[in-house]
């Protein structure tokens, strides 16, 4: 059996705590740096434009009002509509289909072009919103808002109720539905350079 001279068990002291001091400064360094941000993840929503909201067995997904699509917005929103809702409802019940029965606003009417069951399992579909295309044969309800007045504007949100009957019983889901900014408007993310913090 060898023995370590003092010299060499010394040496080998003084490496293994330079190595220890070295590894807690490169991790109190990145500790700081990141103290007081947070993943941008960890706070990013879906990148769904319209409401969700659940009720019971049924789902409305994505529900917002379409930008209009007139060459004349500004006189759309002026005469307080036609407006196209568009939504999608999700009905979990394995066995029972769901009726939507209207869909009733503050101010208006809203007009149901089309079937609209909410078929068991299955879902139900209104509207083309910006950047949707239905594939070929595909038939999606239409929902129409009219003589809204002043109550839609983008940036806004206006309360929709749907009404639902399934196997005579009636259920209302009320969806603060925001309206679309609109296809053509350019998206402005946060620019990094305005950012207070600095990287280090």
């Amino acid at each position: 059996m060898t023995l370590l001279s003092q010299s060499a068990f010394t040496s080998g002291l003084v490496k293994s705590a330079l190595a220890v001091a070295i590894g807690a400064a490169v991790v109190a360094t990145g500790t700081a740096c990141g103290s007081g941000q947070v993943s941008q993840t960890a706070t990013q929503a879906p990148a769904i434009n319209g409401a969700v909201v659940r009720d019971g067995n049924l789902t409305l997904n994505d529900v917002q009002v379409i930008y209009p699509t007139a060459t004349d917005s500004t006189a759309v929103f002026a005469a307080g509509g036609p407006y196209k809702l568009a939504f999608v409802i999700s009905n979990d019940d394995p066995v029972n289909n769901t009726k939507l029965v209207s869909i009733t606003a503050p101010t208006g009417t809203v007009a149901l072009d089309g079937d609209t069951t909410v078929p068991a399992g299955l879902a139900l579909r209104a509207g083309e919103p910006a950047g949707m295309t239905p594939t070929e044969g595909q038939k999606f309800l239409s929902a129409t808002l009219s003589n809204a007045g002043q109550t839609v504007s983008p940036g806004l949100t206006v309360p929709l109720t749907f009404n639902f009957n399934t196997n005579g019983k009636a259920t209302s889901v009320k969806v603060d539905t925001p309206v679309d900014a609109g296809a053509l408007m350019e998206r402005k993310d946060k620019d990094p350079s305005d950012s207070a913090e600095t990287e280090h």
